[in-house]
Order: structure tokens, then C-alpha cells, then sequence
């Protein structure tokens, strides 16, 4: 399983695994959101309880009157609590883009059998084989004042023989098979290629946009939506601006994807089959033996727990 959408590249030569844009649209749709909330609260709302009040109160204030004046005194006033407002609702989405543009995505060569990993920031490779790549799933429990409460985590180390440093990709995921799987995943292209692996993720664009009113339209002739569930997507994409999360959508997936040095890019180029690099023998072997214990009905974690001597992880008390 490809979870979160982060293989952005898969052909017969490589795998890119890095960030996709999923989530974009949505991200820019609450940045419009709340400061549109926060614009009609200080602009709309406020100066018409105001209004109302002193409309109904003992004085019988004239409505529009008292309205209006509230409303220039926002204006003058509440303008400079806006801005800031509208700065940090617009932070985090450019913050994410070029926090990601800073990333290039780790590499995995599957002709060459070797994997390219940039550190953040770096325009220098670091290539290593893919047989001495180390990956793991950790789990870390904490205590709360309401119970015990675990995080998992699947990582990558790279190691770097220029500078005999290691470099340690990690992410959070929701379980131990989660993590699992992406690795089975990444295992399976490298050694029985694309067919075996999920797809390239799509990416979210204005493309996006037409894709989602469709699905809609054709849910709402099949039954599935409601007349309300229709006016009421057409009533948030209006709020939000219409296509505008899209574009931005777009522009992020544009922007944040770094293009390889030239280096690189010569490393990428597909090869004839007899150059390919061929696995270990020692890789063959315990492939076999994995491959034999899926068939069997064992799974990943019940496999490594039997060649280390433990109980198989179902069977443990």
C-alpha cells in the first residue's frame, strides 16, 4: 500500500517516494475559510449586534444608523487585527510548499539496485546500495492521565561513506502494518518491478476541481447525493473562492517539485537488461524463504519473529 500518496514517480527504472500535494486544496480551502469567518465577525456580525442592541434598547437608536457607525469604527480599528490574522492563516500553506521544495525525493533505482538519498537542503547524492539499506518500524508508548497511549514510526537509514555519517528518514504512521506495508511495497518494485507496486499518486490540481463536480453530479443521477449535499458543496467552493484552492494546489505541486542534478538524471536513464544489476545470493535465498512463508499463511511479522527464535507474535500472551 502506498498510504498518503508518496510515491510520486514509478516507471521501470526508478521510485521516487517523497511528499505529494494531497490535501492542498483542502488546506488552502481553510486558510479562505477562516479568514473569511474571521473578516465577516469583525466587519458583519459585530457591528449588526451592535446595531441591534441599541436598536431595541431603551433609546431606540436608529438600526442602520448605529450599524454603520460600528462598522467604520471596525474598519479604522479592527483592520490592523486583520492583517496579522490573514498572515498566519497564509503561513502554513506556503510554509509546507517550501519546506518541501527543499526536499528532494529519495531515489530508488531498481536497474542499478541502489537508492539516491539528498539531504535537506544539499545538492550532493548520497548513493547507496539497495542491499545495505536499513529499514524499521519502532513503536513508542507514553503514559497520560487517562491511559497509555502508543505512536509508530517507519524509518529508513542511509548511510553516507564520504562523510561516515547516517542520515535517518522517519514518519509517522498509524500502525505497525502500515509501515510494513509501504516497505513491502518499496521491496516488492525493487525486486519484481512497477507491476508489483502501487501506481504513481495522482496530484491534486484544477483538474481536481472538474473531477470532484463530476462525481458529484453523477452521484446525485444515481441516488447517492441529496439536492441539499449538492447547494451545499456548490455553497463552500463559492465561499472559498471557487477554483482558487485548486490553483494553488497546482502552483505547490509545480513549485515543490525539485527537478535532479544532471548527475542524477544520467543515473536515471533506463539500462539494457544485461547491465542490470542481479541480486545476492544471500537475498535470493531468504526471499525464497519469505515468499515460502506468505504462502503458508505466515505474514511478515510472524516470519521474522520465527527466524529470531521467538514465538510468532499471534501466539505471544
Amino acid at each position: 500500500m502506498d498510504l498518503g500518496g508518496s510515491f510520486i514517480e514509478v516507471n521501470d527504472t526508478y521510485l521516487d517516494v517523497g511528499q505529494s500535494n494531497t490535501n492542498k486544496a483542502f488546506q488552502a480551502q481553510l486558510m479562505i475559510w477562516g479568514t473569511m469567518s474571521v473578516g465577516l465577525s469583525l466587519f458583519l456580525i459585530l457591528p449588526l449586534l451592535a446595531a441591534t442592541a441599541r436598536a431595541t434598547g431603551p433609546y431606540q437608536e436608529d438600526f442602520w444608523g448605529v450599524f454603520w457607525e460600528f462598522f467604520s469604527f471596525s474598519v479604522s480599528v479592527s483592520w490592523w487585527l486583520f492583517l496579522p490574522i490573514v498572515a498566519l492563516s497564509i503561513y502554513p500553506v506556503l510554509s509546507t510548499t517550501f519546506k518541501k521544495a527543499r526536499i528532494r525525493p529519495l531515489r530508488f533505482n531498481r536497474q542499478r539496485r541502489e537508492v539516491c538519498y539528498f539531504p535537506e537542503g544539499s545538492d550532493e547524492p548520497i548513493i547507496q546500495p539497495w542491499e545495505e539499506l536499513v529499514a524499521w518500524v519502532s513503536v513508542s508508548t507514553g503514559f497520560t492521565g487517562e491511559g497509555v497511549m502508543s505512536t509508530y514510526t517507519f524509518g529508513m537509514a542511509i548511510d553516507n561513506p564520504k562523510t561516515d555519517m547516517t542520515h535517518f528518514l522517519t514518519h509517522g504512521v498509524f500502525t505497525p502494518a502500515h509501515g510494513i506495508s509501504k516497505w513491502e511495497a518499496i521491496r516488492t518494485y525493487m525486486e519484481k518491478g512497477p507491476e508489483h507496486c502501487p501506481g504513481k499518486a495522482p496530484y491534486e490540481g484544477r483538474h481536481t476541481f472538474d473531477i470532484e463536480r463530476a462525481d458529484l453530479h453523477e452521484a446525485y443521477r444515481e441516488g447517492y447525493a441529496s439536492a441539499i449535499g449538492v447547494a451545499w458543496w456548490y455553497l463552500c467552493r463559492v465561499v472559498t473562492w471557487w477554483r482558487f484552492p485548486y490553483w494553488v494546489a497546482e502552483w505547490d505541486h509545480g513549485y515543490a517539485m525539485k527537478t535532479m542534478p544532471a548527475s542524477i538524471a544520467q543515473w536515471s536513464q533506463p539500462l539494457p537488461v544485461e547491465q542490470w544489476a542481479k541480486p545476492s545470493q544471500a537475498l535470493k535465498e531468504q526471499t525464497a524463504r519469505l515468499e515460502k512463508a506468505y504462502a503458508n499463511g505466515q505474514n511478515f511479522t510472524t516470519y521474522f519473529n520465527s527466524q529470531l527464535g521467538a514465538e510468532p507474535a499471534e501466539r505471544c500472551s
